[in-house]
Formats: C-alpha cells, structure tokens, sequence
C-alpha cells in the first residue's frame, strides 16, 4: 500500500468571497472596485516541464519577497536617451491607405474614414516591437507548417501538456524546430514525416510518466500480464491515444505583402492563422520552462525557482507575481509584438500547515481554500527503506463524514481518522483499523507534531487517502483564481500599481540590461552575451526587435465644464465645484437617515451626535441648490455582528427598518453603516432598488464624521444626492458637435460573468442604459439576467424598446434620429457577433417603433475595450502628468492624450484615448474600434466627442478612462452582482450549491425608481 492512508472524510461551503483581484481606480472619479488587470486567472496546477529559462545573468530579474511597497520612483522611461521618431515610411503607408478605405467596407466593418488632426502633436513610446520576418530581411525564408493534435482522451488541462511533452520525445522531432500551444495547434520548419511518426497507423498509443516525472521517452502501453494490478491500473490512467495531421504550410512572405500592400481591398486569408502560429513560437520558451506558468492566453508568470521571479507577499497564504503578456498584432506596413507586464495572485508554495495558519478562517473556509491544490507528498510502499518518494496530489478536501467508511464524525483530524489497512510486509495479515497518526507512527516512524489539524483527503470521496497536512508542501505556480480579500486588493495594488517607466524598464530594460519582459521569451540578454533570437524564435523565421516603438499622439483640449451660467476650465482632468449651484438641481419629496450600528467592539456607526451632523449635511446639500423635501426623523436600527450565521436575522431587521420607510413615503435613504461590509451593502441596495423603491446612498461613519476633508466627503455626497433627485450637476460645453445633434441616444451595453467560485449555473447579467435628452446627465437602465457566461446579450430587443419608451416620455413623444452604442466587454473575436446578433435585434426593435426602414434611425455602434495591453509612455516630460513646481505627478501621458497612428489595425477604425488622469500605477487608455456606422463620422469627430463625454460622468468632478456610456452599463451590471450576492459574490468552491432562478432575482427593479439613474 501507498504511504496516503486510504479513508474517508466530507464536504462543507466555502468561506467569505472577500473582493475581486483588482481595482478600476484608474477610471477617476470612482473607488477602487472591480476587475483590473491582475486577477490572475485559472491554474495550469501541473508539473513544472521541459527546459528554458534566462541565459547568460540575471541582469533586471532580481528576485523580491516584498512585504512593503515595492521601491522605486516615476520619471520619464529612458529619459536621456535619443528619441527614435515615429517610423516615416508607417504614415505615408496610412495616408495613401486612408484614400482607399475612406467609404469602404471591410469583411462587414466599415473602413477608415481618416486619421485625427486636432489637440498638440507630441512623440509616445509604446510597448510594443517590430517583428521582422526573414523575408523583409532579404534572408533565407523559412516556412511553417501546421498540423493539429488529436489525443481521443479527454483529459484535463495539465495531463494534456503532459500527454504532449511525452509526444515531443519523438526522435523525430529533434530534426526540426517545433512550437506547441500544447492545445491543438503543432507548427515546425519542415514536414514531418507522419508514417514514421505514427508506426503506420492512423493512432497511436504512449503512456505518460507520471506527475512530476521527467518526460524523457514515450513508453509503450504494455498488456502484460506479469505487471502488477496496481501498475497497470496507474498506467492506464496515464495512456492515451493520439494522432497528428497535416494541417496546412504559411509563408510569412504573404502576410508581409498584405500589410505593406497601399490597396485597401487587398486581402490574405491566412492573416489570423499566421498570427496564431507567431504567438505559438514567442510562448514557446516560458511554455516549456520549467518555473514559469502559462496562465489563460498568452500570460506567463516566472516562479521560485525562475532567475526572474518577482513576487510579493499579499498575506493570507498567497502571493502576487509579476508576469509579462506577449501578442504579434498585424498593423499598417508591419507587424508588432504587444509585451506588457501583469501581476497574479497565487498560493505560496508552502507545507500545508504553515499555508493554513497564514490563511486562518474556520474549518469550511480552509477546506474551501485549499481544495483542488496541487500538493507534493511522501510515498513510499511497504516494506521500503527510506528515504521516501515524492508524489503529486490533488487535494479534495478534508476528511469528511461523506466518505467511504463514514469513521469521520467531523472534519476529522489525524487521531479521529481511522481507516481499514493491511500489513502486505507479514504473511497472512488480516485488515485492521488504525488512525492516521498511528499510521505515520508505525508504519513510517513519523511523529505527527500537529495531530489536532484536520487531515485532507488526496483520492477520492470513493477511494479517500488522508494526508496530514503537516507532510505535504503545495507545488508552485498554483493561481488563485477567486476573490481577493480588502486587504490583499490593496496589497495587490501596492505591487501592480507601478510608474509607467518602472513597468517599461521591466518590459524592455536600459541599455545596461534588458527588462524582465524580453528575457522571459528569450528576446534579449545582457550586452556581450549570444544574440538568444537565434536559438528562440531566429529559426523559424523572424526576429524581434528590443527597443519600443514611438508613435505619434496628440494631447486635445479638455472642455468648459459648466455650473448654471458660471464656466470652469478643467486642470489636468479635474476641477473644483465649491461653491457652485447645480445646472439642474434634484428634488425629493421626503428623505430620511437610517443609522445602522452592530453588536460588538466598534459597532457604533457614528460617535457624536447624529442630529447635528445630518443638519451640516443637509444645508450643505441646499447649498447645491437641492430641493431635498421634508426631512425624517433619523432612525436607528441595530444589527447583530456581521457573520454569515447572522444573516437571517439581520436580513429580517433590515426589511423591517425598509417597510418602515415605506410606509412613511420616504424616497430617498440616506443610510449610515458601521464599516464597509459587502453583504450589507448588497442587501441595502436590494432591498431599496428591488423591493421596496427607495433610493438609497450609503456612507461609513467613520468618514462621514471626519472633519478633516467634510466639506469635500458632503460635496461628492451632494453630487450623488442630485443624481438620485433626477438632477443635471454640470454640463459641458459643444457637447452636441456634428453630427451628434438633440436627437441623438446614447446607449452603453454591458454583460459581466459569473466569477470563479460562483453557484453552479449562476447566470450572467446583461444591461442596456440610455440617455433621455441632450444634456446627457441622467442613464436611466434596464437589466437582466441570462445564460452564465454568455456574451452577447438576448434581451437587446425588450431593453431597446424599454429606453425608447422613456426617450419618448422625456422628449414630446418624439423618436431619437441617431443611435450611438457604446458596447462593452467584447473582445477581438467577437466583434462580428455583435453585428450578427445583437444588431438584429435593434432593427427588429427598429422595425416595430419606426415602421419602414428609411425611417429608422442612423446608427453607430463603437466597442469599448479596457482590458487590452497597450500602454504609452511619454517622452518628454512637457507631455508628461507632472508638475515640476510642486515635484508631483503620475508621469503618464496628460489627461486628452490621444492615439490613431502607429499601432493600429489596416483597415479598422480604432483609437485609443486617455481621458482620465492616472493617479496609480501605469494608465491604460481606453480603445475604441467602430464596426458599425451610418452616421458617418470623421476621425476628429468621434475622438473629441468621446473625448468630451468622459466629462460627464455624474457622480465626479474628472473626466473618467471610459465614456460614460459604457461607465454605466459596466456599473448597472456591478449592481446586479449585489442584488445576487449570495450566488456571484461569494465562493461556493467547495459545496454543492446550484442557482434557482425561481427563487433569485432574475431581473428589474421597482417602478418607482425604473425611470431614474438609480444604480450609481
């Protein structure tokens, strides 16, 4: 028998679903909240395979195990330095392109109508580098071949990369370079031949090492009958069948010739393919390293004991790691490799005890934590000498009463445990019960130091083998793929949130040392070493260059904000509305303040007297020019502590202190918490937006109370106040620019996901929000819950004709002339989906509220992209976010930067613009690709007009990173994730719950709050 004791032991629901791994504080004008750019993603879990890491020095790749903030300081990158200007022969390119796509369409999308003109010029470096293919070199050309890998077995994720390195030890493949996304997709440099490869048959058999052994040659499935049963039932979990095929041959030479073509009809089929397989050769190196984990696409993450490893202690038993993203994207006249940095959340690789202890949590929160982790355990057979092996394990719990035997009253620990075993070592052995710790005391002469621990199980629930935890050590590389908790969100931030030029020195380095990013993929070593292109990507063909490109860019105008009649000129993005009366002020009828404290230490929500302070409040707010109504007496509502064993009784109080002010007709809340807690936000907000149509603003008193900042802390209160009471705070001057006009509608669509750890079958939700007139202040919505992780939305065409009826309401019965979607969350490839089936359904809408087609309204549907990887870096520090007087600043490019040259697509109409000011870290603009327009816009148009409505973002004094249409949607959705807390918010990993759509929210909210901007 194994050294896992065989058992049984159960299940049990996860613990607190804490935050997600990131921040959308870059956006301005909002909290940190929500997805960012470092949330990781799913684990491969797999052993650590093959060969590659940096060569020759470690140069930048210093190792860190930081507990503070990372060092370092802003500055300009390779401030100094010469300045390459933007390559000459890529503008003559796009100009002699623009005259042929101007009117056009491309493959359903319309082509570009010309490039921008307006704001001041200015030179970005950008991190993305030229490829150049060995046909553009005049050198020997090299053609690649694909073919696809077909294993009949369904195996998972990790045991199909094995499955693959075991193939690779083919002879054959020694004779040629070959590259796999150890998915599918083969490419080499020359034909394989496919008869001695496969023996002559169509499949062929191989038997994998096991996890964590060498894939040093295929062995043979073998029949035989003198292996042992157990052997063979291990290598018939380890053998699989596969097949490889000939796919198709490329010719980079023809991708080349289609960008640098000047025609824009000219078109190559092969174009994605191409690209695909380029990708497939930049990931082989950290593909096939042995330290580095390959995370969703593209994303490669070095870890101990990777030379480049940089890591960061998050606490609670994970750790952040910096990683780099790497993408070939075809461009006008060349093709470029996107390289940017990412950060990760994983497990650290520690004993299990030692994980548990860090994590803390009580015993369902554990189990939760550390279920499906891969782990290294001792093993050894009876009767062996020692020293022991080493195992790979997969773990699926704590020891439960569900298993096999049922001996497990609890998560049972290794003195509770027992389990039936057999000495194979004596003759004649009867089975016999022991536990776990005398197991490991007599069998294997180990001495359980922590015997009161809950021991794991490593089999199955049918097959248990319990392992203490003290013995195991969790294999590295393992991402966290669920919620962050607050606290290591802003640990998370304090390791991602770089200065531009730090993740730039990171990405490509100095003329000392190349960056992290470069070394990882073999692109670049430090001076006097090998070119290491010759070995990584030189022989299929290309060669990367290892300097950033440049690209033109143009800083525009802000716009005059206006208060009633009084202008403002925006500073860097953001101004000041101290002492200005709102354009259209709000009105309530009643309002109230509900203050709620919690049993306990610190439950008070407010220490001094409650009355005074909503007085300063509320003649602050008629300061505003606020017509807030009648004010209520101010309720108190106590609640127990804030536990999840708490929450039926706190949910009653809470719908009882609801009911109450119903009753009393208030329609505006004005609630006081005692902290910042997730689920009591989330059952405040559904129980006002859904059940019982009050508005509803919340405010930690704490904050509230604090005297230093009030005067700011009431204003933003103020502004969220009019919002909710239907008022316009500010507006913004030349707004409606041809040819947007009065009778235009602005629409942002939005889907977000369920995470991971959500309830089986727990749904997306999809939302639609609108303006209603020209002032563009008020996005009423409508929201709705659909199929989990799909996309594109089904109720396109109920939500539409929802946002006419109130355009109808608002506007003299009167039909909007123009429609301009701002389309969230799409990514590349599903951009014809959009046109195939969303739009659809807007002239299905179309067809029933307007009648014939000539009188439909002309629309334009522009997607909204924030998780790209495109960052700028200015070159100067004049273009730079920094204040030479006071020594402060981002050193970002200014708020109004904007970019259309350089890096963008042929034929497309794309560009990217940084309204906002980037306060933290590197800012990512916002990317805007229009694939539908009938309205005709012209470059300068649609930039500043974008550019001007991320000024109007209602509920802050700054222009924000996203236009406000897709703002909305994506903050209409995030309310919808409140109202199902329990089923998307919080982590169920570990049980077996499934979504019930007719017991949850699917949909809606009150009537009386429909026609308002209630969710922000």
């Amino acid at each position: 028998m194994s050294g896992n004791p065989r058992g049984r032991g159960g299940g049990g629901r996860g613990g607190d679903g804490g935050q997600r791994g990131g921040s959308r504080g870059d956006r301005g004008g909002g909290s940190s909240r929500g997805r960012g750019d470092f949330r990781g993603g799913r684990g491969d879990g797999g052993p650590p395979r093959g060969r590659g890491d940096f060569r020759g020095g470690r140069g930048g790749g210093a190792q860190m195990a930081m507990r503070g903030p990372p060092p370092g300081r802003g500055g300009i990158y390779l401030d100094g330095q010469p300045i390459p200007q933007p390559d000459p022969e890529v503008r003559n390119a796009e100009d002699a392109l623009v005259k042929e796509t101007r009117g056009k369409m491309f493959d359903g999308f319309p082509g570009r109508r010309g490039y921008g003109t307006k704001g001041r010029q200015i030179v970005l470096r950008t991190n993305y580098f030229t490829l150049t293919t060995a046909y553009e070199a005049k050198e020997e050309e090299v053609t690649l071949y694909r073919y696809e890998i077909d294993i009949r077995q369904d195996l998972s994720k990790q045991k199909r990369r094995r499955a693959i390195d075991t193939i690779m030890t083919n002879p054959i493949f020694k004779k040629v370079h070959w590259a796999t996304d150890y998915g599918a997709i083969l490419v080499t440099t020359a034909k394989l031949d496919l008869q001695e490869l496969m023996g002559g048959a169509k499949t062929r058999k191989l038997t994998m090492p096991p996890e964590g052994g060498a894939a040093t040659a295929p062995s043979p499935a073998s029949d035989s009958e003198d292996v042992p049963e157990f052997v063979r039932q291990a290598r018939d979990r380890n053998t699989f069948d596969f097949r490889i095929q000939y796919q198709s041959s490329f010719d980079p030479r023809h991708i080349i010739d289609y960008l640098k073509s000047r025609q824009g009809g000219a078109t190559y089929a092969g174009n994605g393919d191409v690209v695909q397989l380029f990708n497939i050769i930049l990931g082989k190196t950290p593909n096939s390293a042995d330290a580095v984990r390959a995370i969703g696409q593209n994303n490669f993450y070095p870890f101990h004991p990777h030379p480049g490893i940089e890591r960061y202690d998050l606490g609670g038993g994970l750790e952040a790691l910096r990683g780099y993203y790497t993408s070939v994207r075809p461009a006008v006249n060349r093709l470029l490799v996107n390289l940017n940095v990412t950060a990760g959340a994983f497990f650290k690789p520690l004993q299990i005890i030692d994980l548990l202890r860090e994590f803390r949590g009580n015993p369902e929160q554990q189990e939760a934590f550390i279920r499906m982790l891969k782990v290294k355990c001792p093993y050894k057979k009876d009767g062996q000498a020692a020293p022991f092996m080493t195992k790979i394990k997969t773990i699926v719990g704590f020891a439960k009463p569900t298993d096999r035997d049922r001996r497990v009253k609890r998560f049972g620990n290794a003195k509770e445990v027992k389990f039936s075993y057999t000495d194979t070592t004596k003759p004649n052995a009867r089975p016999a019960e022991t536990t776990v710790y005398d197991y490991f005391k007599n069998h294997h002469g180990i001495t359980l130091q922590r015997p009161e621990v809950p021991v794991f199980n490593v089999g199955t629930r049918a097959d248990p083998q319990y392992m203490p935890p003290e013995l195991c050590t969790i294999l590295p590389g393992q991402a966290y793929r669920r919620f962050l908790s607050g606290d290591q969100t802003t640990e998370m931030l304090k390791f991602a949130a770089r200065a531009p030029n730090l993740n730039a020195q990171s990405i490509a380095g100095t003329p000392k040392a190349p960056g992290n990013g470069l070394r990882l993929f073999r692109l670049a070593d430090p001076p006097g070493q090998p070119d290491p292109q010759d070995q990584s990507v030189g022989p299929f063909g290309f060669r990367v260059g290892t300097q950033m490109v440049t690209v033109p860019g143009r800083v525009l105008e802000s716009p005059k904000v206006k208060y009633g009649n009084k202008q403002i000129v925006p500073r860097g993005g953001s101004w000041n509305c101290a002492e200005q009366k709102f354009s259209r002020p709000g009105k309530f009828s009643r309002w109230q303040t509900l203050i709620i404290s919690r049993k306990g230490p610190k439950g008070d929500a407010l220490k001094g007297n409650p009355d005074q302070l909503i007085g300063r409040l509320s003649s602050f707010l008629q300061n505003y020019g606020l017509d807030i109504g009648e004010r209520g007496p101010t309720a108190q509502l106590l609640l127990d502590q804030l536990t999840v064993q708490n929450r039926e009784y706190n949910d009653r109080q809470l719908k009882q202190a609801f009911q109450k002010a119903e009753s009393n007709r208030v329609d505006m809340l004005f609630v006081v918490i005692p902290e910042v807690d997730k689920w009591l936000y989330a059952r405040i907000k559904y129980f006002g937006d859904v059940e019982h149509g009050i508005g509803t603003i919340c405010s930690v008193g704490s904050k509230l109370e604090k005297e230093q900042g009030q005067g700011m802390y009431f204003g933003n209160l103020a502004l969220k106040f009019n919002l909710k009471g239907g008022g316009v705070s500010h507006t913004v001057e030349n707004t409606v620019v041809k040819p947007i006009d009065n009778n235009t509608m602005l629409v942002g669509i939005d889907v977000t996901h369920p995470s991971p750890g959500s309830t089986d079958g727990a749904p997306s939700i999809a939302t639609m929000v609108a303006s209603v007139d020209a002032n563009m202040f008020q996005w009423p919505g409508s929201i709705r819950t659909q199929t989990g992780r799909q996309e594109m939305v089904d109720a396109v065409e109920e939500m539409l004709g929802e946002r006419l009826d109130l355009w109808l309401k608002k506007n003299q019965n009167r039909l909007p002339t123009k429609i301009v979607v701002y389309r969230d969350g799409v990514s590349e490839g599903q951009y014809n989906l959009v046109l195939q089936h969303e739009l659809p359904s807007f002239q299905k809408t179309f067809e029933k509220r307007y009648g014939s087609m000539d009188k439909w309204p002309k629309m334009a549907i522009i997607i909204v992209g924030k998780r790209h990887h495109t960052r700028f870096y200015p070159t100067r520090q004049e273009d730079a976010d920094y204040n030479p007087q006071r020594e402060k600043g981002s050193w970002n490019p200014l708020p109004g930067t904007v970019v259309d040259r350089g890096i963008t697509h042929k034929v497309l109409r794309e560009f990217w613009l940084q309204a906002h000011q980037g306060l933290q870290g590197t800012a990512r603009p916002a990317h805007y690709v229009v694939i539908k327009d009938d309205i005709s816009f012209e470059a300068d148009e649609l930039e500043q007009f974008t550019h001007h409505l991320c000024y109007l973002f209602n509920r802050a004094t700054k222009a924000v990173s996203i236009c406000p249409p897709a703002y909305y949607a994506d903050l209409l959705a995030e309310r919808g994730r409140a109202y199902l807390f329990s089923t998307l918010a919080e982590n169920h990993a570990s049980d077996s719950s499934v979504f019930d759509s007719s017991n949850e929210w699917t949909g809606g909210v009150h009537p009386r709050l429909r026609d308002t901007t209630w969710y922000v």
